[in-house]
């Protein structure tokens, strides 16, 4: 066999093997994007008071769950936002004591909280959120996957 045939052979299985990479991968892309979009379609369904549990998949109910924290206690029936406007009263964070950890950073992030600073000291971690909107800045202790308490600080070096 000649040296060019050699190369040609050598260059279609590395594009055969790029195309079977790209194949196996589009499907788990595509599973991202809908699960996505699925996610905010269950968001704004419940912010808008259309919600019916038994007919959506697991990221709708994700999406919808977050609104449902999101909005102001009180107020079941209101189709508002969470509080991240302009000129927006403080962000509710009294729910957050007792809450999974993980599911308590997706609903700070819902409710338009950045995370600034994390400090973990013995089995405790420490999450400071900032709220440019609100100018909230909210410490979350955390210890053993729950909140164990929520508190606005007021001020922390980066909380700006």
């Amino acid at each position: 066999m000649n040296p060019n045939t050699a190369l040609k052979r050598g260059s279609l299985l590395v594009l055969l093997g790029l195309v079977a990479v790209l194949i196996a991968a589009t499907p788990a892309a595509f599973a991202s994007t809908a699960s996505e979009r699925e996610y905010q379609r269950g968001y704004n369904d419940c912010l808008q008071g259309r919600y019916d549990q038994n007919q959506h998949g697991e990221s709708y109910k994700k999406g919808c769950r977050a609104a449902e924290d999101g909005q102001k206690s009180g107020a079941p029936s209101a189709k508002h936002a969470p509080a991240t406007t302009s000129g927006a009263s403080k962000a509710k964070i009294s729910d957050l004591k007792g809450m999974d950890s993980i599911k308590a950073f997706d609903v700070m992030t819902s409710r338009g909280f950045t995370n600034v600073d994390t400090i973990s000291q013995g089995n405790a971690l420490y999450g400071i959120y900032y709220n440019a909107k609100t100018q909230q800045c909210v410490q979350l202790t955390n210890a053993n996957g729950r909140v164990e308490s929520a508190n606005d600080i007021g001020t922390h070096p980066n909380c700006r």
